[in-house]
């Protein structure tokens, strides 16, 4: 650990650099191992930035800086990021065609008709469901289910999403999963606010509407 990073913690965090010269010899060699180990994947500047915006919430000011402190930062950024990446990755298996999507209104009614035939069979399953889809039924006044009943989905779809992540907490020791989880099962509609629980519940509910549409639409065929 350099003289310039140790006091860049210190600056950050509050924590203090012992007089031990011993001290110091012992926190480098045994930090430059901690990286070796469990930061491998952390450059630099995400270092930093990790102990700015996690280190500073550690209310033991006046510390020695030493590794429990920093690997409390940092384990706490490292699960927030591995939380991030889990939850790109469902959407990128639940939602394979959005990235691909071009500008504009897409015609969506060739894989409508697929859903249809899925439904008809069996087969359908809600989670290889496009998202889009449910906008394109919408914008073509296909969507029969009322308003009053979308949030009746939306509402079950919150609770199905709060089971799978309480499943995953089993699993991961996120402070920050914890805590979008317990923002998630909170009497009242708080949970709204946050960009990431909205956006997971409204696809979830989308998915869950058109499987109901297609369910539908072929009783009337």
């Amino acid at each position: 650990m350099s003289k310039g990073l140790a006091l860049k913690i210190c600056v950050i965090t509050g924590w203090v650099i012992p007089d031990s010269e011993e001290y110091v010899t012992i926190l480098d060699g045994q930090l430059q191992k901690k990286m070796v180990d469990s930061y491998q994947s952390l450059n630099s500047d995400e270092f930093e930035y990790a102990l700015r915006t996690y280190g500073t919430k550690i209310k033991d000011w006046g510390k020695f800086l030493n590794l429990a402190l920093i690997d409390d930062a940092i384990c706490e950024y490292l699960g927030l990021r591995q939380h991030l990446s889990n939850l790109e990755e469902q959407k990128r298996i639940k939602d394979p065609e959005i990235d691909a999507l071009p500008a504009g209104p897409v015609d969506w009614s060739e894989e409508w008709e697929k859903l249809k035939l899925s439904a008809r069979n069996g087969t359908i399953r809600e989670s290889f469901i496009a998202t889009p889809i449910y906008d394109w039924l919408l914008r073509n006044g296909m969507i029969t289910v009322s308003a009053k009943e979308r949030w009746q989905i939306l509402e079950d779809c919150r609770q199905a999403y709060a089971l799978e992540m309480k499943e995953a907490l089993q699993n991961s020791n996120s402070k920050t999963a914890r805590a979008k989880y317990e923002l998630l099962v909170k009497e009242g509609n708080e949970w709204r606010e946050d960009p990431d629980l909205w956006t997971a519940v409204i696809n979830y509910s989308k998915r869950h509407t058109v499987k109901i549409e297609a369910q539908n639409a072929i009783m009337d065929d």
